[in-house]
C-alpha cells in the first residue's frame, strides 16, 4: 500500500482561514443578496468524498461549492480545475495555496500535456485516503445554458484508484450536487448549492475487481441521471430560448398557481423542473403543437424587446401617481447615487473595465466577484483614511467606512429599481396610446393555450405531481438497476 502523506501538510494555516472567512463574508454577504446550501445533511462527515458538480458559472461555482461546505474545517477542500489557470508560476502558487488542483484535457491542452494529469490523480488519491474532500466538474467546461453536458469519468478513475490504494477498505462516496442562480451576471442576486444523496462506491468495489471500465460507466452514469434530477436541466436546445423566456415569464405565475413562491430560489428551481418536465412531456406526444407556440413565444419576446417593455408589468396594475411618486423619489436620491457611485468607483467601475473585454460572458461575473475581493478592502482603507484625517477619530472612521461600503449596495438597487421603473413609464405610455391592446391579445391567447396545455387547474395539478412523482420512482428504479449490475 503506498505511505500515507502527512496529514499534518494538509491543514490549512491562519492565514487561509481568515481569507476564507473574508470571502464567504464577501461573496455571502455583500456579492450575492441570498446563498441557499439546499440539503447540506446530504454531506457524509468523516469518509472520503468526492462532489461532483454541473457547471455553468466558472469560477463562481467551485468558490460557492467551498464557501457552502462547512464540514472538517481542519482541511482544506480540493478543487480539480482547468490547467490554464495554473501557467503563470505565481499564479500557480496562488491557486494550489487555496486547494485548486489542475485538470489537463485533450480538447483543451493536447496529447503533450494529458500526462501531467498523473501528478493530480495521485493527490487526489491522496487526499481521498485521508478522508479528505474533492470538488469536481466532471462537464470539462462550464455551459452557457441551464443544462447537462457529458461527463467525463475520470473523477471516477481516482476514486476507485484509492479505493484500491486502501485494499478497498475504505468507503468513499460520490454527492452529486447542483449550483443554481437567479441570474449568471449581475451581483445581488440569489444563488443555491443543492446536495443530493451520498452514493457508495463499496457496492462496485467486486465489479471493479475483474471489470473496471463497467463499473467506472455505471456509476458515472447514475451520478449523472442524480445531478441530473437535482438541477434545471434544459434538454430541448433547439427551443431553448423560447423555453428560457417561458421560465422566466409564464414561470412565475405557473409558480404561484402551484403554491411555490416565486422570490424563494429553491422553490423557484422546483417550480422550473415541474414546468421543463411538463414541456418534455407534451414535447413526447404533440410536437408541432408545441413548435407553433414556441414560435409564439419567440414574437412576443421580440415585440416587447422592440417596444422597450418588460413582461411582467403586463400583469401590474399600477397606478399612475404610483410611478410618478417613484420618480420624484429616484430623483430625490440621484446625488446621493453619484457621490456613493464616485465613492466606490474603485468597486463598481474596475470591473467593467476588464468585463467589457471578455468575450466568454460566463467569465464576466467571477472577474467581478475576483476583483472586489481586492476593491473592496482597499475601498475601505482609502475612505478611513480619508474619515480620519479630517476626523481624527477611528470610531468616526469606521462608520464612515461601513457606510461608504454598504452604499455601493444602495447603487446597485438604485440602478436596478430606476430601471425598472423607466420601464413601466414606457409600458404605461404605450400603453395609454393604444399600442399594445394587439399585444394584449397576443399574450393572453398565449397564456391561455399555455393554461389549457399544461392543466394548471386542480385536477390536473395532481397529474403534475403525479409526473414529478413518477420521474422519483423511476429515478430510485434506475439506481436499484445499477445496484444489481
Amino acid at each position: 500500500m503506498q505511505k500515507k502523506r502527512d496529514i499534518k501538510n494538509t491543514k490549512p494555516k491562519c492565514g487561509y482561514k481568515m481569507f476564507v472567512r473574508y470571502v464567504r463574508l464577501l461573496h455571502n454577504q455583500l456579492y450575492y443578496n441570498k446563498v441557499y446550501a439546499v440539503d447540506a445533511e446530504n454531506i457524509p462527515e468523516k469518509s472520503p468524498l468526492i462532489i461532483v458538480s454541473n457547471h455553468q458559472n466558472s469560477m463562481c461555482d467551485p468558490l460557492a461549492l467551498l464557501l457552502s461546505i462547512r464540514v472538517r474545517q481542519e482541511r482544506k477542500l480540493k478543487v480539480i480545475t482547468r490547467a490554464s489557470v495554473f501557467q503563470n508560476p505565481v499564479s500557480n502558487r496562488i491557486m494550489r495555496w487555496l486547494g485548486l488542483l489542475p485538470a489537463y484535457r485533450l480538447s483543451i491542452d493536447g496529447d503533450a500535456s494529458f500526462s501531467n494529469n498523473n501528478d493530480t490523480f495521485r493527490e487526489v488519491e491522496d487526499e481521498l485516503l485521508q478522508n479528505g474532500t474533492v470538488i469536481i466538474f466532471p462537464e470539462g467546461r462550464h455551459q452557457d445554458k441551464h443544462w447537462l453536458g457529458k461527463f467525463s469519468g475520470g473523477y471516477l478513475r481516482m476514486a476507485f484508484s484509492a479505493a484500491e490504494k486502501s485494499d478497498f477498505e475504505k468507503e468513499i462516496f460520490i454527492l452529486p450536487t447542483c449550483n443554481h442562480y437567479s441570474n449568471y451576471f449581475n451581483a445581488r442576486e440569489d444563488m443555491l448549492i443543492k446536495f443530493g444523496e451520498p452514493i457508495s462506491l463499496s457496492p462496485y468495489y467486486e465489479l471493479y475487481k475483474t471489470k473496471p471500465r463497467t463499473a467506472q460507466r455505471q456509476v458515472n452514469a447514475l451520478v449523472r441521471h442524480r445531478v441530473a434530477n437535482l438541477m434545471l436541466n434544459i434538454e430541448d436546445l433547439e427551443n431553448y430560448e423560447a423555453i428560457e423566456f417561458l421560465r422566466t415569464t409564464y414561470g412565475v405565475k405557473y409558480a404561484k398557481d402551484n403554491g411555490s413562491d416565486p422570490n424563494n430560489l429553491p422553490e423557484k428551481l422546483l417550480s422550473d423542473q415541474a414546468l421543463i418536465s411538463q414541456l418534455r412531456f407534451i414535447k413526447e406526444r404533440a410536437d408541432n403543437f408545441l413548435q407553433e407556440l414556441y414560435a409564439k413565444i419567440l414574437q412576443l419576446k421580440k415585440e416587447e424587446e422592440k417596444l422597450h417593455i418588460q413582461d411582467e408589468d403586463f400583469d401590474k396594475d399600477t397606478a399612475p401617481w404610483k410611478i410618478v411618486a417613484q420618480g420624484v423619489l429616484y430623483l430625490a436620491l440621484l446625488p446621493l447615487f453619484l457621490v456613493s457611485f464616485a465613492a466606490n468607483i474603485l468597486i463598481l467601475g474596475v470591473p467593467k473595465i476588464f468585463t467589457s473585454k471578455i468575450k466568454d460572458k460566463m467569465f464576466k461575473s467571477t472577474i467581478k466577484l475576483l476583483i472586489s475581493v481586492i476593491t473592496v478592502p482597499v475601498t475601505c482603507f482609502l475612505i478611513f483614511i480619508m474619515a480620519h484625517y479630517f476626523s481624527h477619530s477611528n470610531f468616526i472612521s469606521l462608520i464612515c467606512m461601513l457606510g461608504v461600503s454598504l452604499l455601493s449596495i444602495f447603487v446597485l438597487y438604485y440602478r436596478r429599481g430606476y430601471l425598472a421603473w423607466k420601464y413601466q413609464v414606457q409600458f404605461l405610455r404605450l400603453n395609454g396610446k393604444g399600442k399594445l391592446s394587439d399585444l394584449f391579445i397576443f399574450r393572453n391567447d398565449i397564456y391561455d393555450s399555455l393554461n389549457n396545455v399544461l392543466h394548471v387547474d386542480a385536477q390536473n395539478r395532481m397529474f403534475a405531481q403525479e409526473n414529478i412523482i413518477n420521474e422519483w420512482e423511476l429515478d430510485k428504479v434506475t439506481i436499484s438497476m445499477y445496484n444489481r449490475m
